[in-house]
């Protein structure tokens, strides 16, 4: 085995007890007598020690070690897990982290030592920063029984292989219905035990909110409980990887901006300690994250003030909007409602950058918000990138496919129910209005289309709010296999493509690409 192998496995095992240190200590903090938390914490730390020398880390062995006599002192008796040793280890582990993860950092650990020795005093030199990001390659942990479920599966699909094989050898053609569908009988066994060994469950990167409240409330002088339930749901690692910071950056908006200080509150009427959930259900094919704090909630008169300032909307415009569409507003590029910039939510980065991040993977984001009552976020999300039911559509002779996610109904139309609003296309579909997009006029695509026949619309629902693509037709609904397009095949409207049963290649549409 390589360096670079070695080096890996290092990496991805130690972060792997970076994580455990990081939750178990935060639980650990609240129930300072529970003695499986503090074995569990000096066994990653050990473990941790062992590997770093093994590598020759001196640095990360060191500290690893000092890590180490703090929680056998703990054990022993001889010390107690105090407020600010809490905090003083936190630092240490941050910076365990970022020297497991990059073998070239420098570091002066003496100013981090003599926190450790004396965490109540203030130690020049030393960054009290909130837990870093790894750079390192995602890995996933795989139950053998998984993996056993895959080998057996391509065994016996390369024995229906040779079966076909001598089929065709032998010329009994009468056979072949038989041995085509029992290969694609295990091609879709195959198919969703691959997906079972991408699925992680979500809770796994609890820990990390957990950390991201409790260093935010402790700089801001606050008092917040976090309380969230996963349900042992499970998401495509990638998907889990894609939303991770978005999620990190609105509870960081929820304990900056949302939940008031002890006092605000108790004028309020409040209790002084401020409450965030976050919970995760299953609703069909998709997942529903809803992050909820019972702070102060958006001020909408504030965000209309500065959309306008910003040139979003016009002042007529702002008059007229509702409350739902003026709390919507927050997710527009470059608006930001904070009184001053602070190093906790981030310099000018707000919901729009959060939004495009889980829109990027088929996501949707729906903000609901009332002035003194708090804010609900409310992220729905595939359970999967790599494969999507998707329903096929031809736009001028070309074929599509459009997840099935984002579809809420299909229905032909006649022209003459279309009427015009403001210069756009719409139609009316119970006491709504939804506005008209020609896929083929937007696709800069010939059609030859019979006007005097139906138009063939689908009706999709991107935040909130429903919209109609014009097809030529549909086809049917089919399990779609996504496959990235590279930078030298991607546009602006495109980023993934479907290979369909024909060979032939299909783009598959982003409704929220197409809505911008």
């Amino acid at each position: 085995m390589s360096d670079n192998n070695y080096r890996e496995m290092y990496v991805s095992e130690a972060l792997e007890h970076i994580e455990i240190m990081n939750k178990t200590l935060l639980q650990l903090e609240e129930q300072p007598e529970n003695r499986s938390y503090l074995d569990q914490i000096f066994r990653s730390a050990h473990t941790i020690k062992g590997m770093a020398s093994t590598m020759n880390y001196d640095d990360t062995r060191e500290l690893c070690k000092n890590i180490e006599n703090i929680f056998d002192n703990i054990r022993k008796g001889t010390e107690k897990l105090t407020h600010d040793l809490t905090s003083a280890l936190f630092v240490c582990i941050d910076l365990l982290q970022q020297m497991i993860s990059d073998d070239k950092l420098k570091v002066d650990l003496a100013p981090y030592l003599k926190k450790l020795e004396s965490p109540e005093q203030e130690i020049q030199n030393i960054p009290m920063q909130e837990s870093v990001k790894t750079t390192t390659l995602p890995t996933i942990r795989v139950k053998m029984s998984d993996l056993d479920s895959v080998v057996n599966l391509v065994g016996e699909l390369l024995t229906s292989k040779m079966q076909l094989q001598q089929t065709i050898e032998n010329e009994k053609y009468e056979n072949l219905k038989q041995i085509v569908t029992e290969i694609d009988r295990l091609i879709t066994d195959l198919q969703y035990q691959s997906m079972q060994i991408r699925l992680v469950p979500i809770d796994q990167i609890f820990g990390r909110f957990n950390r991201t409240v409790r260093d935010t409330s402790q700089k801001l002088s606050k008092k917040i409980n976090l309380s969230m339930d996963g349900s042992g749901i499970e998401l495509d690692r990638s998907v889990l990887d894609s939303i991770t910071d978005p999620l990190l950056h609105i509870l960081r908006n929820c304990a900056d901006h949302g939940i008031e200080s002890p006092d605000e509150r108790t004028i309020c009427g409040k209790p002084e300690t401020g409450n965030i959930t976050l919970t995760v259900s299953r609703k069909g094919e998709n997942v529903l994250i809803i992050i909820n704090d019972d702070g102060r909630g958006i001020d909408v008169d504030r965000v209309k003030e500065k959309a306008i300032e910003s040139g979003i909307i016009t002042q007529e415009e702002a008059e007229k909007i509702s409350h739902q569409e003026a709390v919507q507003l927050i997710g527009a590029p470059g608006l930001s409602t904070a009184k001053e910039v602070t190093d906790i939510s981030g310099r000018g980065v707000g919901m729009d950058v959060v939004i495009s991040q889980i829109e990027s993977v088929g996501g949707t984001v729906k903000i609901n918000s009332e002035r003194g009552n708090g804010t609900t976020i409310e992220l729905s999300l595939p359970l999967s990138l790599s494969i999507i039911r998707g329903l096929l559509v031809v736009i001028s002779g070309e074929k599509f496919a459009i997840p099935l996610s984002s579809i809420t109904t299909t229905l032909q139309i006649k022209q003459n129910e279309i009427t015009s609003l403001h210069g756009t296309e719409v139609i009316k579909l119970r006491d709504r209005i939804i506005p008209l997009i020609k896929l083929n006029e937007l696709f800069e695509m010939k059609n030859e289309s019979d006007k005097s026949k139906p138009l063939t619309v689908v009706i999709i629902e991107n935040d909130g709010k429903n919209y109609g693509l014009v097809v030529d037709k549909f086809e049917r609904n089919q399990e779609i296999v996504i496959k990235k397009l590279d930078r030298n095949e991607s546009t602006d409207l495109f980023s993934n493509a479907t290979i369909l049963p024909d060979g032939k290649v299909a783009l598959v549409i982003d409704p929220s690409t197409i809505i911008q």
